[in-house]
């Protein structure tokens, strides 16, 4: 027999042995991977704001804050960036910063970051808490190591003590991170709620204007690790202007309708030099330098601060049309919520100010701010802003039916375990009567919490018992906590026995 053939012969043996082999042992079944994640169909949901504060409604000029009130809550609101008092959390305030920063000599500083950096070092990590990159590979020991000596943690106890020289002013929205990096840090895409949009490490943003302090710096200069008035974390340096007495007292010492603040949901903000600055999302507040109208339209003239090259905050003047700002606070009416609801409703959302979009605390943070409202940073704490009712023990039935016979328009929060809610009032859906909530949401999710419906951004929805739409997600009344809280004067603030009560 030739070579030739057999070798064909002895190839076409052995195809026919694999051949037999596979059919006796079949490969594995492979099951396909399901997506945790789908989209919310809005399009039963209308989302014109008209609709739901109606224009034509008598009370639709009536402040749901007594002027009392809202008095009140304006100037905590000015002490909480300004404020000299022993209570006052200013960043400008020497007591405040004494006591929340040095009273254990740097040492709790320094225990947050070593936290932090625990909470992101994967070495040992369970499988849910390993954190990811944007390239879906898990965080390097390199990665974490290269971070913490960037941070130089010891700086934090070597002048554990208030320095005026220390004082700064946001000359840019910045980003607040827990640690000096722009890498994100996502749980696995693979788990329901989870990937993107929650960087772990997203904190919150801060406004320009903001005063700030100074707590320490990265070793490359890139980064400022700051008090802020809500919250401690690393912001980008070029972002930071460091202030004097002089700086101060021109941006502060202001009578209280010397303030503007932004009314729309983000403002490009120019010096009269032309130079861009800036943009200023809802709530920013910003001192007066003067008001007036130039041209057709009307327009106010605003102090901003701007960063020198040594890194020192200066003033510089911009105008802003009044579509874009107004004299703060403005009153917490219908028609003035509606307005701020237009400008921000359908705006994506934004776990923990990413990308300077809101999520559901910033949200109503921002909204609020106009009113001169201040409320805290994270849910939980915005319910420690008004007069809190707790009915987690309630059955979701028991909870909507109080909301909706309590609750006061405009002005209660709703808070159901790590979410937060405005309740506008009462509707009717398929015959029934229900509440109303405005809300910047991620999503929907069964009981089980194996998926999410994607809503992604700031709507109008009613808070029903059943989703018609998919009876396998949970209702938003059927959490493991669901509290109410009442905004009226503020925390330690007593309600004069002559007031009137607020319309509902």
């Amino acid at each position: 027999m030739p070579a030739r053939t057999f070798a064909v012969r002895a190839a076409l043996a052995s195809l026919a042995l694999a051949l037999a082999a596979c059919a006796a042992n079949p490969p594995a079944a492979q099951h396909a991977y399901v997506d945790p994640i789908g989209v919310f169909p809005m399009a039963n949901y209308d989302q014109n704001v008209d609709h739901w504060i109606d224009p034509a409604n008598a009370n639709y000029d009536t402040p749901f804050l007594t002027a009392t009130e809202q008095r009140a809550h304006w100037n905590a609101y000015l002490a909480r960036y300004f404020g000299t008092g022993e209570h006052d959390a200013s960043p400008w305030n020497p007591a405040f910063i004494a006591n929340r920063l040095y009273s254990h000599g740097g040492s709790d500083v320094v225990d947050l970051q070593l936290q932090r950096i625990g909470n992101y070092d994967n070495a040992g990590k369970a499988a849910r808490q390993i954190g990811y990159g944007q390239n879906y590979r898990p965080h390097t020991a390199r990665w974490i190591e290269d971070i913490e000596r960037n941070m130089n943690v010891q700086q934090f106890v070597q002048a554990p003590h208030y320095a005026p020289n220390l004082r700064a002013i946001a000359t840019d929205a910045l980003l607040v991170r827990e640690l000096p990096t722009m890498d994100p840090s996502f749980y696995s895409h693979k788990l329901a709620g989870e990937g993107y949009p929650f960087d772990n490490l997203q904190i919150s943003s801060v406004w320009p204007g903001t005063p700030l302090y100074v707590i320490g710096r990265s070793v490359d200069g890139a980064w400022d690790y700051v008090q802020t008035p809500t919250v401690q974390g690393w912001v980008p340096a070029n972002g930071v202007g460091l202030v004097d007495d002089a700086f101060v007292s021109a941006w502060s010492h202001r009578p209280s309708d010397g303030w503007g603040v932004v009314i729309t949901a983000s403002a490009p903000v120019n010096d009269s030099g032309g130079t861009y600055r800036f943009n200023a999302t809802a709530g920013t507040l910003l001192p007066f330098a003067q008001s007036g109208t130039i041209g057709p339209a009307a327009r106010y003239t605003v102090l901003i601060p701007a960063r020198d090259v040594d890194g020192h905050a200066v003033l510089r003047q911009a105008q802003l049309p009044d579509t874009a700002i107004a004299p703060a606070p403005i009153a917490a009416t219908p028609r003035h919520l509606a307005m701020l609801i237009k400008s921000l409703i359908g705006r994506p959302y934004g776990w923990g100010n990413m990308n300077f979009y809101n999520d559901c605390s910033s949200e109503l943070q921002g909204i609020f701010s106009a009113f001169g409202v201040w409320l805290p940073r994270h849910s939980s704490a915005q319910l420690t802003a008004g007069d809190m009712t707790d009915l987690s023990t309630s059955t979701p039935e028991q909870r909507v039916d109080y909301l909706m016979k309590n609750g006061k328009p405009m002005r209660t929060l709703v808070y159901i375990g790590g979410h937060v809610m405005l309740y506008l009032g009462n509707t009717t859906r398929d015959g029934r009567t229900v509440p109303l909530v405005y809300q910047d949401i991620w999503g929907l999710s069964p009981a089980d919490d194996s998926r999410r419906a994607v809503i992604g951004g700031s709507v109008i929805f009613p808070l029903l018992l059943r989703i018609p739409e998919d009876s396998g997600l949970k209702s938003l009344a059927a959490t493991g906590i669901f509290q109410m809280s009442v905004l009226g004067m503020p925390s330690g603030v007593a309600v004069p026995p002559t007031e009137e009560n607020p319309a509902s």
